[in-house]
């Protein structure tokens, strides 16, 4: 269900002004990414890390620790194969690790970082670390008051204000690291171009992932970068212990939900919740009686418009039926809709509960980080007796 719009390309105008700053950054930097800085006082027995996170539940990235460094691996999941991307986070005044390039190599705690996704902002809002965002992609995607506010304040940069990548306004934000969004290896110019002028590229892949709280656990990624380990365990141990109360109460009352149907027609094809996709996962959650729950597909799966509509017209409900956001969009895409069992119920959900008119919305912002929440959304949505005092936050009822 996510959609990650993150638009990126290479700029070919203003070249000679870009590495005229690139060489500007390069030499700022030397002294922070290299081995150059004081180490006068290091201590190779000391362990500079006594609070350390584990990760239990994304598939997308994992870490070794190490007593002055820490060894950030970044996977990209492709059928059996994965390929593996490592940067060496190293603490401020200890010296760097051998056999990692300038670009795989960073000093943390990281005090400015750029972030080209939504995703990410819940993320630094959750350990109080939006004083460490300087750079975000466009503006008009953003559903948080307070980074939009930041924004406006000049203490956060739109890097992609025209909707692409501008890599002279990274350069010129003095970004220590940029976070983007990809598979760990992705060749993309406008990388290799800020890599080329010493900006370590991190591509987040939170959306690889098949359930909440793998995704949710993308955070102890931004700990990592911050030395933030300590706030981000007690954080996610709440939010483990919340999801998981939700599961067992759903486990404990329930045997079997209603049926739905997912996605909407586009054309002569049918796009579906797959199998093995994030957004079964969420509904599966909640125990739902779905028509395509033994497929193998980890993404969409493309069917017919008549297979559809066949289950449409029995199914309870009718879940995340595109952009729509009124049951007039509905008949808007075809007047049969109206002989949805889900239709004339008016049990059909979307996930607009927060969104801004500009493009934002809040499900793919602060609801990465709230798994137990929008758990709990599913659960009141087709198990309302479970959870009668749960108001929807990032669902809501089409009307």
């Amino acid at each position: 269900m996510k959609k990650q719009n993150v638009k990126i390309s290479c700029r070919k105008a203003g070249i000679a002004l870009l590495w005229s700053l690139a060489l500007t950054i390069l030499v700022g930097c030397s002294s922070s990414n290299s081995a150059s800085e004081d180490t006068s006082t290091f201590d190779p027995n000391r362990n500079y890390f006594p609070d350390r996170v584990s990760i239990d539940h994304a598939i997308g990235f994992n870490v070794v620790y190490h007593n002055h460094w820490k060894e950030l691996q970044l996977f990209r999941h492709y059928n059996d194969f994965v390929d593996t991307v490592s940067f060496a986070l190293v603490q401020r005044g200890t010296p760097n690790p051998d056999g990692f390039e300038a670009t795989r190599t960073i000093q943390i705690p990281v005090e400015k970082v750029g972030s080209l996704s939504t995703t990410h902002l819940g993320m630094f809002q959750m350990l109080d670390a939006l004083d460490h965002l300087k750079g975000v992609e466009t503006a008009s995607y953003i559903s948080s008051d307070e980074v939009r506010a930041l924004v406006d304040q000049q203490k956060i940069t739109e890097l992609a204000p025209a909707g692409t990548l501008n890599t002279e306004l990274v350069l010129a934000s003095e970004i220590e690291v940029l976070m983007g969004v990809g598979y760990p290896n992705s060749q993309n110019d406008s990388y290799q171009e800020l890599e080329n002028a010493g900006i370590p590229v991190l591509l987040n892949a939170d959306w690889q992932e098949l359930d909440l709280l793998g995704r949710a656990e993308w955070v102890k990624m931004i700990a990592l970068l911050l030395n933030k380990e300590k706030e981000v365990n007690e954080a996610f141990a709440e939010i483990e212990q919340e999801y998981n109360e939700v599961l067992q109460l759903v486990e404990q009352k329930e045997t079997e939900g209603p049926m739905t149907v997912t996605g909407m027609v586009q054309g002569d094809a049918w796009f579906v919740s797959g199998g093995k996709s994030f957004g079964y996962h969420v509904l599966k959650t909640a125990k739902v009686q779905y028509p395509w729950s033994e497929d193998t597909s980890t993404g969409s799966l493309k069917l017919d418009f008549e297979t559809v509509y066949e289950y449409g017209l029995k199914s309870d409900y009718w879940m995340v039926p595109g952009s729509a956001k009124t049951l007039e969009e509905i008949l808007q895409r075809d007047s049969r809709f109206k002989d949805f069992k889900s239709y004339q119920d008016k049990n059909i959900y979307n996930i607009y509960g927060r969104y801004t008119e500009g493009g934002g919305n809040d499900y793919y912002e602060s609801g990465i980080v709230n798994p137990h929440i929008i758990l709990k959304d599913v659960v009141r949505i087709f198990h309302p007796e479970l959870l009668p005092d749960h108001e929807l936050v990032y669902y809501a009822r089409l009307k």
